[in-house]
């Protein structure tokens, strides 16, 4: 059953769309054909992913008795707005570009097109849809591009609130680059490997042994409680298994995992690398890589963990390539630096283009039916973007080929197929590979496109149907306000 997966002011605009004192050119607002665009304002590049979010929010939008009630009785009154909404389910048409393509600010990634009234409700449920995956693929896509070919493993779960958010972080990472889980039921979902180590208080467990040592036949002398601990686990997973070596400190964890694992060789087998989680990682991973093989345990995997972002895993594949891989948890999804912020905006409403012009050019928007034009060079890489309007014709300088991006994805209930997120997670790869420099990847406006908003800006600007001859102000008349002749 739906939710109000809509805030008041949409209740309240729907519900005076349908109003006869709100008509438009002698029709109800409520009926006007509308488009809105969608795109993202805040990552430097992102997968559009969330498709399939979308289309269940889409389909799954029959509103029950109580909560048609609750818009009923609602203090403002939105009875209108309530009846249009019970048993109707969106009826308009949507492009989108494909699962997967990466895209850049300010973009449309999407739109949407129908009758006012219903259309602009829809406005929560593209950024439901959009915000989450777009924000945790393009984490995953700057970690990808910082380990290049090593191992990233989403360690996120107990940073993310609930169950089923963790599984669309864990679905988003993984096809935004990761390779695998610590979430079990993401992993089950997704048929993706789950993978973890010990956790500290394995060898917390072993404390007695401090107290009542076991001796250690090499050397006549008592077993540290942590060698004790590190050889259970080893007899415990024979097939292989990681080691967590920073419980009491790294060096001392490093030598009571070599003695553990030098005890027989059964543990050598089962000892297949080395997990580091505090202080210096690269320096101490390096040291206890050499300190292993000094000691003949070789081929061993470090694993360095320890709220890791983009930029340490950087510093560490530099001062230490032998690095095999990455866990991540906290800066995939609850400290990250920015989300998409993604953003439903009206571009054209009863055929004519709109925009928002606002006191800040990051806040004005676009108009008109828009398309996104993408250049291909001869030997199939990404040259440039440009946004322009749908029918015009962009060339774009040294382009074997262009290709429109937005494609039709929704008509009237019926909708494209969503590839699987093994497909999509190629696509993402691919298109990586396809981009010379994604964090300089020239993105402009056609000309069209500009001329269209800059002069429809300047219209609804310089309309100011002589307010000076009614209206007083309390100062001097700002020169936005000064009447044009």
């Amino acid at each position: 059953m739906g939710t109000l997966n809509i805030d008041r002011y949409h209740a309240a605009m729907g519900d005076a769309s349908y109003k006869d004192v709100t008509r438009v050119h002698g029709k109800p607002l409520s009926e006007t054909t509308a488009t809105f665009y969608v795109t993202q304002r805040k990552l430097p590049f992102a997968p559009v992913l969330g498709h399939e979010r979308l289309i269940r929010l889409l389909v799954d939008s029959q509103i029950d008795r109580p909560r048609l009630r609750f818009l009923e009785q609602d203090r403002g009154g939105l009875q209108r707005f309530a009846k249009a909404i019970e048993d109707i389910q969106f009826a308009g048409s949507i492009r989108t570009v494909r699962p997967g393509t990466i895209m850049f600010p300010q973009q449309p990634v999407a739109d949407i097109t129908g009758k006012f009234g219903l259309t602009q409700a829809q406005e929560i449920k593209f950024e439901h849809a959009f915000d989450l995956p777009m924000t945790t693929a393009s984490v995953a896509m700057q970690f990808r591009m910082a380990a290049g070919d090593r191992w990233l493993s989403d360690f996120s779960l107990r940073r993310n609130g609930d169950i089923e958010r963790a599984v669309d972080i864990a679905t988003y990472a993984f096809i935004g680059g990761f390779n695998d889980t610590s979430n079990m039921e993401a992993a089950h979902r997704l048929d993706i490997p789950a993978v973890g180590t010990e956790a500290h208080y394995w060898q917390q467990a072993y404390l007695e042994y401090l107290y009542e040592p076991e001796i250690e036949p090499r050397t006549g002398q008592p077993k540290h409680f942590e060698q004790v601990a590190f050889e259970r686990w080893l007899d415990a997973n024979p097939h292989g298994t990681t080691l967590l070596l920073d419980t009491i400190d790294v060096y001392s964890g490093a030598v009571h995992a070599t003695m553990a694992a030098t005890s027989n060789e059964a543990r050598r087998k089962a000892f297949k690398g080395f997990r580091v989680d505090s202080g210096d990682l690269a320096e101490l991973g390096k040291w206890c890589l050499r300190f292993f093989e000094a000691n003949g345990l070789h081929g061993l995997r470090p694993n360095l963990t320890g709220d890791l972002d983009v930029d340490k895993v950087k510093q560490i594949v530099a001062e230490f390539p032998e690095a095999a891989g990455f866990g991540i948890g906290t800066k995939l999804s609850s400290e990250v630096k920015s989300v998409a912020g993604v953003i439903f905006k009206a571009c054209m409403i009863n055929g004519r283009p709109t925009l928002k012009a606002s006191n800040s050019l990051d806040k004005t928007t676009l108009p008109g039916c828009m398309q996104v034009f993408r250049g291909v060079d001869a030997a199939g890489k990404y040259i440039a973007d440009v946004t322009g309007l749908e029918d015009e014709a962009v060339a774009i300088p040294g382009a074997a080929s262009v290709e429109r991006l937005l494609q039709p994805f929704w008509e009237n209930g019926q909708h494209e197929a969503i590839p699987s997120i093994e497909k999509q997670k190629a696509i993402v790869a691919d298109q990586m590979r396809r981009f010379h420099d994604l964090h300089n990847y020239p993105c402009t406006l056609s000309d069209g496109l500009t001329k269209l908003r800059d002069d429809l800006t300047e219209r609804m600007q310089a309309d100011n149907s002589g307010w000076e001859k009614v209206l007083k102000l309390p100062e001097e008349v700002p020169e936005q306000l000064m009447p044009t002749e």
